[in-house]
């Protein structure tokens, strides 16, 4: 843990582990209620679709020499690494499993172990968002509880999803500093529930500047990091997405706004820069989209469209991404491919919905070429 720089949360954790000591169940009583939120300094979100923003200053990362980035390897090691699920019943994952992925990022909590994998949960903030304290108790008191119930069968826990983005929000600016203590509360229940379970931060959005409904994914965590979320925290979650360019493409390149896969970088200085360079990085999504053209459908995605890639391009860069940070990055930690399955799942009908079109999976059940490619690389 760093230290602690932002005093409302060192009083919120120093509580709690009070109450931890007591060893008595904890209450809504015994809880902390939390401070109205602080209002933040960001933009009042719109509901217009958001476009490639604009680039606002970053860190100044200086790319790796000629001779830092070095070739693909024939082999990629998956067992480190995870992917993204939306259906785990074991007859579904029987693809999957010959990948070697070791973990799984789910979205429903399992009541049981899924054999060769690890878990990670992204845990929803719900009515939490609202920064009333009765919904902030309740939520934390749901939190503990699962934690306890699942000890042994959840390993990690992802606190929350792209919070600088407003639809996390309700549609309201997003708040790093009400992020930062629900994360804080969230961390404090969690260890006093199950000791041995991690807690991730939620995996920043890639925005490369604010923009109608999202906020510069550098600022809001810089923001997190000044109130002191280090302290909170066994990994920092970030969703270095490929967009339209390769995985070692040079992020000083301005034309790409900073929506390429080596923003992870910039996140990386700025931990460092805040004392975190010990911290791990958790890459819980990153991926490529691609062309729904090559299943010849014609879909418009509308700002995304931009991101649509080739079968070819998709699984190749996917490779050599993994393969990249296995090479240069030793402070990255698992990393969740985005997506498994979700072209199949029944909750979004949609055959042009944009999350399908990440997927190993087509709708049908055969494998894409991704996923034909990861085998053959994978260890």
């Amino acid at each position: 843990m760093q230290w602690c720089s932002n005093l409302l949360l060192c009083s919120v954790v120093t509580l709690l582990a009070a109450c931890t000591q007591q060893q008595a169940a904890m209450t809504l009583t015994q809880h902390p209620t939390i401070a109205a939120p602080v209002p933040t300094r960001t933009p009042a979100p719109t509901t217009a679709p958001a476009q490639i923003p604009t680039p606002a200053p970053t860190l100044n990362h200086r790319p790796p020499t000629a001779d830092a980035v070095q070739p693909a390897q024939t082999k990629i090691d998956l067992s480190r690494n995870g992917i993204d699920v939306a259906d785990y019943a074991d007859e579904k994952l029987t693809p999957l499993q010959q990948l070697n992925f070791g973990w799984i990022q789910v979205f429903n909590p399992p009541d049981y172990p899924i054999k060769n994998f690890k878990i990670l949960y992204r845990v929803p903030l719900g009515a939490a968002i609202s920064g009333r304290p009765a919904d902030i108790d309740a939520w934390a008191l749901e939190i503990e509880s699962l934690a306890r119930e699942h000890a042994g069968i959840i390993s990690a826990y992802s606190i929350g999803n792209e919070v600088n983005l407003a639809r996390e929000w309700g549609g309201n600016a997003p708040d790093p500093l009400l992020y930062t203590q629900l994360l804080a509360i969230a961390y404090a229940r969690i260890k006093t529930a199950d000791p041995n379970a991690l807690v991730i931060s939620a995996g920043i959005a890639p925005t490369g500047g604010d923009s109608p409904g999202a906020v510069d994914d550098l600022a809001y965590a810089r923001a997190m990091l000044e109130a002191g979320a280090l302290n909170f925290v066994d990994g920092y979650g970030f969703h270095p997405y490929g967009f339209a360019y390769a995985p070692d493409h040079d992020p000083s390149d301005a034309q790409t706004h900073g929506l390429l896969f080596r923003r992870a970088e910039a996140h990386h200085d700025l931990l460092v820069k805040y004392g975190g360079a010990e911290t791990p990085m958790w890459a819980t999504e990153f991926g490529w989209l691609l062309d729904p053209a090559e299943a010849g459908l014609s879909c418009d995605l509308g700002s995304l469209n931009w991101q649509k890639v080739s079968a070819e391009k998709q699984a190749r860069w996917t490779v050599q991404a993994i393969d990249y940070a296995a090479r240069n990055w030793p402070w990255m930690g698992p990393m969740f491919l985005w997506n498994y399955d979700f072209s199949r799942s029944q909750q979004y009908p949609d055959p042009c919905e944009q999350m399908k079109w990440f997927s190993l999976l087509n709708e049908d059940g055969s494998e894409r070429k991704i996923l034909t490619a990861l085998r053959a690389a994978s260890k």
